[in-house]
């Protein structure tokens, strides 16, 4: 029973699930300014839904669909929310007006292209990372990238705030390192001003948490970053080199698991997925124990 005087919570809507659902896990999630929600999924297709609010409740309805020829592991929209970007395990970059019956190819990667992002800049640019270890930019023009960057190793997560775009690697696998030499997990900055010019980081960093890294995004302000690891943990980092004072990590995502020595709770961890930050500045997170925080 509610004390006496304590104000009664709001009820809660139950989730809206969506029509069509896909046949496999869903790889990402891209909502538009007009309302157009794209999926993805490793069962190779992308598909739209127009999402509209009927009072207090949500409603999408199913308005088309593309397939590709491997998982489609990444998306994005440009600025107004008439093409749609995917990036897929057949390692192509591909482009997608809502309502037509084909995508087309704008970029290929020499392996699975994991981070894609539309720029405002230069008339739109198209931003792939891939597990080819590298950062490509592409002109939807022309058919060859604009610009390729390489980096240490697999892109695992990427996100640009213009000027500022982070990204962060895979582990050095186990052969290739030297002997007692650390597991390292980079992250880059780069000044997006300047990629015509040179392709040198701002920053080549080691990634402050311990375990693979899962996401990561930019500050509104583009002064830094935050970045999220499979170990339920999210690291908060700024770019200026005289701010590294205010930098530290959390803990989220974790769950109070069995008792399995008298005395001793232990933890269920789980991966934080996702990262989304408001204009405002502040954050939220979204973990594989089904939580946003």
């Amino acid at each position: 029973m509610a004390a006496f005087g304590a104000p009664q919570a709001a009820p809660q809507a139950p989730d809206y699930k969506c029509p069509s659902p896909m046949s496999d896990g869903i790889s990402s999630l891209s909502l538009s300014n007009n309302n157009l929600l794209v999926a993805t999924s490793f069962d190779s297709s992308v598909r739209c839904y127009q999402v509209a609010q009927q009072g207090q409740q949500l409603a999408a309805n199913a308005v088309a669909e593309v397939k590709s020829d491997g998982p489609v592991l990444c998306s994005d929209f440009n600025q107004d929310g008439s093409v749609y970007f995917a990036g897929a395990g057949d390692n192509t970059a591909r482009m997608w007006q809502p309502g037509q019956p084909t995508a087309q190819t704008i970029g290929r990667h020499e392996k699975p292209i994991k981070c894609i992002q539309y720029v405002q800049m230069h008339n739109g640019l198209v931003i792939t990372g891939g597990w080819d270890n590298s950062v490509k930019f592409w002109d939807t023009r022309q058919p060859n990238p604009i610009q390729s960057i390489t980096v240490a190793q697999r892109v695992y997560a990427m996100d640009i705030r213009s000027p500022l775009m982070v990204v962060a690697t895979a582990d050095v696998p186990a052969h290739e390192r030297q002997q007692n030499s650390p597991e390292l997990r980079y992250v880059y900055t780069f000044n997006l001003q300047t990629f015509q010019h040179s392709t040198q980081p701002h920053s080549m960093d080691p990634s402050p948490l311990k375990h693979q890294t899962r996401c990561i995004a930019t500050f509104p302000d583009q002064t830094g970053y935050a970045i999220g690891s499979i170990e339920g943990r999210v690291a908060i980092q700024h770019v200026d080199a005289s701010k590294k004072d205010k930098n530290f990590a959390f803990k989220c995502h974790r769950q109070s698991g069995q008792q399995l020595v008298p005395g001793k709770q232990t933890s269920e961890v789980y991966a934080v997925n996702a990262i989304a930050f408001h204009p405002l500045g502040t954050f939220a997170t979204a973990g594989s124990d089904g939580v946003c925080t």
